[in-house]
């Protein structure tokens, strides 16, 4: 899965080129050969697309997407010309979209592109039959992608559901870093095949160009024009664009084949009759062209491997006499699963053990630890706050470029490492994996953590000494509800939201009031209000403003209201009659205009003296100052857990109303109360939920996602069924001229 699909870019390649070239062979030789130094040589930054973006980075799929693509693009040209291919075109569609984003897109480009060739030519053609036949060609070519929508909507569904809760890296690139000069040249080759193919057009130069237009265009936007929060990464797009330029590349190397030939016919002898002539020349061109061909060949593979740029890194495999480093950190782990783990991220300049971190991370979850950080940071909204904490502890800050104040604090780097370790004991963490012997030393002047193990590459375990913290577990205070927006996508560092007010009070270490995302941004909608202890207001929304303004009214009369200062309305009208809100405070923030965007690659700026976090020392003093503890003996729980499954199990009715319990596991709004009741995300990101008797959270799929699970069972087997019943009943291919007229 890994592998194959890289070797076999050639082909595709190949197999693209002879489709769009009218079968051309030797256009889909040069472009095969052409290809190659795109996929070997490090220069070409061909990001997704290459053997060590496959092999050292680890971007596995949008190989094996591409080569699923172009099976799908030659099928989908003509699907319909027979049944088979019509069902292989929207099975492979299907499959393309669901391996990788990157190549879904062009696949749309594609589609779009051909419809309207498709659209073009019938309006020029006058001929009854052929805009008949263009007619079959276009109902076939909308039918397939609508089939292959259907065929993948029990993913697009959850995909598009889940999408506020995705850490996206939009990565901006600029364009000189983009296309570096070994790229000018090659779309130089590019320009000069296409005029080339132009000279001799086959029916598809026109959609193939424009696609590889409309990524020209796309690409530029991204690096030039769009805004810093646009989650397209151009690189992956040029790294497509890239491959397909080999087509016109390989018809400049036919035509300079063709050319070469001729010459080589024009140094014959002239003084024969025409007709001998033609035959020597035939004879000529015979004999020659396995000769020149392979010389063309042996030039271009000596030529690209001679000038080939090795890439800058070398370990991304654990050889057998290397996988000591880390095995024996894996048997200690399999042996010890009473907590998290935390893996630094070495130097990269740190010999054989550079990226064992990587490594590691992703073993342990493999073989059922749980570790606190993954390569691949968009996996969890966690990211934002336990990035940076594995930073703390790391000789290398690997922040990835996602959008976290705390990965760009420095004042939040600088804090004493005692506070750190216990931030990570508060998230689960009890064993640390540290290769650098600075921070092995560091480690080692802390009271209450010690070394459990050692091994021979380097690696050693510490244990964090701390009472044993389950799972699930009452809050000694009752949390605060924060009704403001909300993103995981990137932001500025001056912009309030509940990720912001989080990520500020997991900065400071201080948990005493869990701050508690409402799910319901409308005040007059906000219900049982009774269990949280206090309620943040950061935006001000509602469909009725009588009852928002009573609603609050209401709370504030007992419980600690705190209004962040704002334009709208309400907070207007709540201040003019403030002696009506006995415990509500309004806090005055500074209203700033845009500022920079939060990208954090490296710790840069002092968060100490911002405006975001004098607001948020004034909530936590009001909170701290009013914070409504609960009798810790009227609580008795217990919890059993499992990957979709948590039981939390009261030993008796609890004498002060529902109790707030903390579950460390990532919030997900899959995760439902069999008894209905909501379950909430709190600091960092963990879930929160109140309890008065025994119940139980259900991991499982909401009401339109199994919608789409059974719409899409359903066209697979519609469209099985149907195949098979047009083969048993006609044993005929399907003709261009049936196509509209079976189903």
């Amino acid at each position: 899965m890994v592998a194959l699909p890289v070797l076999l870019l050639p082909a595709a390649v190949w197999l693209l080129a002879w489709a769009v070239s009218d079968k051309n062979r030797l256009v889909a030789i040069s472009a095969a050969l052409a290809i190659i130094p795109l996929l070997i040589d490090f220069r070409f930054y061909s990001i997704g697309l290459s053997y060590h973006s496959t092999f050292l980075i680890g971007l596995y799929t949008q190989p094996l997407g591409f080569v699923l693509l172009v099976a799908w693009c030659v099928t989908y040209l003509k699907s319909q010309l027979h049944r088979w291919r019509f069902t292989l075109s929207c099975l492979l569609l299907a499959l393309t979209v669901l391996t990788n984003f990157f190549n879904a897109i062009t696949a749309i480009l594609f589609v779009l592109a051909i419809l309207t060739n498709d659209l073009v030519k019938y309006q020029r053609t006058k001929k009854p039959e052929e805009r008949l036949e263009i007619k079959n060609a276009f109902a076939a070519h909308l039918c397939s992608p609508l089939i292959a929508v259907l065929l993948t909507l029990f993913w697009l569904v959850p995909m598009f559901n889940d999408y506020d809760y995705f850490v996206t890296r939009p990565q901006s690139v600029p364009l000189k870093e983009m296309i570096p000069f070994a790229l000018w040249v090659w779309y130089a080759i590019s320009l000069i095949g296409i005029f080339c193919w132009l000279r001799r057009p086959t029916k598809e130069v026109a959609p193939f160009l424009s696609v590889c237009f409309a990524l020209i265009i796309g690409v530029i936007f991204t690096a030039t024009v769009s805004p810093r929060w646009f989650p397209l990464q151009a690189p992956r797009f040029v790294a497509t664009l890239n491959v397909l330029l080999a087509v016109p590349v390989g018809h400049l190397l036919a035509a300079a084949y063709h050319w070469l030939e001729r010459v080589i016919v024009r140094m014959l002898p002239q003084n024969q009759s025409a007709a001998n002539k033609r035959k020597a020349q035939h004879k000529v061109r015979e004999s020659f062209r396995l000769p020149i061909a392979n010389i063309i060949a042996l030039t271009l593979i000596v030529v690209g491997f001679a000038f080939i740029q090795k890439p800058s890194y070398k370990w991304a495999f654990h050889e057998t006499n290397d996988s000591e480093r880390i095995d024996g950190v894996l048997r200690f782990a399999s042996q010890h699963r009473d907590g998290r783990y935390l893996v630094e991220v070495p130097e990269f300049l740190y010999g054989a053990a550079a990226l064992d971190g990587r490594g590691l991370n992703s073993y342990l979850g493999a073989q059922g630890n749980e570790a606190v950080s993954v390569v691949f940071r968009e996996a969890s909204p966690n990211a934002i706050f336990f990035n940076p904490l594995v930073n703390t502890l790391s000789a290398f800050p690997d922040s990835f470029g996602i959008s976290s104040m705390l990965a760009d604090d420095l004042d939040f780097v600088e804090q004493p490492l005692a506070r750190h370790l216990e931030r990570a004991r508060l998230v689960g963490v009890r064993y640390v994996v540290i290769v650098s012997p600075n921070v092995k030393i560091r480690l080692a002047r802390e009271p209450g953590v010690k070394v459990v193990f050692d091994s021979q590459g380097g690696w050693s375990i510490f244990e964090i000494a701390s009472e044993s913290i389950p799972q699930v577990r009452p809050l000694k205070y009752r949390p605060a509800l924060v009704v403001s927006n909300f993103s995981l996508k990137l932001r500025q560092r001056n912009e309030y939201d509940f990720v912001r007010l989080a990520e500020e009070q997991f900065a400071e270490a201080w948990f005493d009031v869990a701050l508690v995302r409402s799910t319901e941004r409308k005040i007059d909608r906000l219900q049982e209000l009774n269990d949280f202890g206090a309620l943040i207001l950061d935006v001000y929304a509602y469909d009725d403003e009588n009852v928002a303004f009573e609603r609050l009214r209401e709370f504030a009369q007992y419980r600690p209201l705190l209004l962040l200062s704002s334009d709208a309305t309400l907070f207007h009208r709540i201040k003019a009659a403030i002696a009506d809100f006995p415990f509500a405070t309004v806090i005055e923030r500074v209203e700033e205009g845009s500022s920079e965007w939060l990208e954090a690659n490296s710790p840069s700026f002092h968060y100490a003296s911002s405006s975001v976090r004098k607001t948020w020392q004034a909530i936590r003093y009001e909170l701290e100052r009013q914070k409504i503890a609960i009798d810790p003996t009227a609580i008795s729980i217990a919890s059993q857990s499992n990957q979709n499954r948590i039981s939390i199990n009261l030993a008796a009715p609890t004498s002060v109303g529902k109790i707030p319990v903390l579950i460390e596991t990532t919030y997900h709004p899959n995760w439902r109360r069999e008894d209905g009741e909501v379950i909430y995300a709190t600091t960092p990101f963990f879930m929160l939920t109140f309890v008065g008797e025994t119940t139980s959270l259900i991991y499982e799929r909401r009401a339109s996602e199994r919608i789409a699970l059974n719409i899409s069972a359903l066209m697979f087997l519609i469209l099985c069924c149907l195949n098979l019943w047009l083969s048993v009943s006609s044993h005929t291919e399907l003709g261009q001229t049936n196509f509209l007229k079976r189903p």
